[in-house]
């Protein structure tokens, strides 16, 4: 989930005067809300997530009884969190599913600002789930979409200030937060509306002893790949291609931080600061957020697996093995995706499983056997990739 599409490249005398105008956000409106189903997210949270949230990542939220107050009654909040892993954004989907979870009766909703590489490239889209990012309730990070989520003032809004330097930074940087963006400040500054911190502990073990190399980043995201994670996963990858979505089964704490009021840090109106002026308050923001961060993973990341909590999760919930075990992650979330329709939202049972609908997932997305093929999965994998790449520019067009 990442910002640097939004951040505005000028290091000269930036006077703020990128707003967006209520005509371009109606027209965006629609846009916004397109593919984002309520009913959807709510069930493949319920039959699925929440599986894979409280067995394999023993999720904890700390601080989150209380829901915070909005400062400005007419804007949303601004989630800011640290992104790690060196993997796929699993730190973002185990939060926002609890928060989906607690608040599906509430108006304090919460939608997440991601990067476009996520949504352009198939392959980037957990499983090669068609649209599974924007049917979560996800958005393309991009100024228009941002300020439309403050006007329309519906779901507050989550952002990972570091970009994509915060989720691919390498194991040899862990805890160490990376420069940030300043779009989210703008905005805060703008709409007087408080940026709430949290912190992710023990994320960065999603897959440990994974680095950046810069050089080989640079090229992989000519082809849609944020970051390259080198290191022992990715090699058994090549021979499972599902391992390149999943992570390895940290305990993920989360901690909630007071609120930053940025717009009480600057001296001088939004209008007359200078984009030196948002660098120097997106340095002091950066500090804060840091120092609690090195106290929290004091706190929470001394065993950062704890295996035997591990063990007892799954033997406690073994009927839902098939849920939460990575290697069938494919296939549940695919046939999820296939067989899910709004009847389903009343059944409280969740999505239950068949023989004949397994048949039936498996038929309608064949690209789902391909997660499971060695070495040659890639090969399906690439040619939809190209295929739907193809498709969506000609519609594009």
């Amino acid at each position: 989930m990442y910002l640097e599409q939004i951040e505005i490249d000028n290091n000269i005398n930036f006077r703020n005067r990128l707003i967006i105008s209520d005509e371009d956000i109606l027209k965006n409106e629609e846009n916004f809300n397109k593919y984002f189903s309520i009913n959807y997210s709510n069930k493949f949270v319920e039959s699925i997530l929440s599986h894979i949230r409280n067995v394999w990542f023993r999720a904890k939220f700390i601080g989150f009884d209380t829901f915070p107050n909005r400062s400005n009654p007419e804007a949303p909040l601004i989630f800011a969190d640290n992104h790690s892993g060196m993997a796929f954004p699993w730190d973002a989907i185990v939060f926002i599913s609890k928060m989906l979870e607690n608040l599906k009766n509430s108006n304090n909703n919460i939608r997440t600002l991601i990067s476009p590489l996520l949504t352009k490239f198939p392959y980037m889209c957990p499983f090669m789930i068609d649209d599974l990012w924007w049917k979560a309730g996800c958005i393309n990070a991009n100024l228009l979409n941002f300020e439309t989520g403050m006007k329309l003032n519906q779901t507050h809004l989550l952002i990972f200030p570091e970009g994509l330097e915060g989720i691919g930074k390498g194991f040899d940087k862990k805890y160490k937060l990376q420069p940030f963006k300043t779009s989210f400040l703008r905005m805060s500054i703008r709409y007087k509306t408080d940026v709430i911190p949290f912190y992710t502990i023990n994320a960065e073990y999603n897959n440990p002893i994974a680095y950046n190399l810069k050089h080989l980043t640079k090229k992989c995201r000519k082809f849609g790949m944020p970051f390259f994670p080198m290191g022992p996963i990715i090699f058994l990858a090549i021979f499972q291609p599902w391992i390149f979505y999943v992570a390895l089964p940290s305990q993920i704490n989360f901690v909630i931080g007071k609120p930053i009021k940025v717009y009480e840090m600057i001296d001088k109106p939004l209008e007359e600061l200078t984009q030196k002026d948002l660098k120097k308050v997106a340095e002091k923001v950066r500090s804060i957020m840091q120092e609690n961060l090195l106290e929290l993973q004091q706190q929470y990341s001394k065993h950062p697996y704890d295996i035997k909590g591990l063990l007892k999760a799954m033997w406690k919930n073994k009927r839902y093995f098939f849920r939460y075990f990575p290697a069938f992650w494919p296939l549940t979330m695919t046939y999820f995706d296939v067989n899910f329709t709004e009847k389903d939202n009343n059944d409280n049972n969740g999505l239950k499983f068949s023989f004949f609908k397994c048949l039936k997932t498996i038929y309608k997305r064949p690209i789902v056997l391909a997660m499971y093929l060695p070495v040659l999965g890639w090969l399906f994998i690439g040619i939809r990739s190209w295929r739907l790449l193809k498709r969506n520019k000609q519609n594009n067009s």
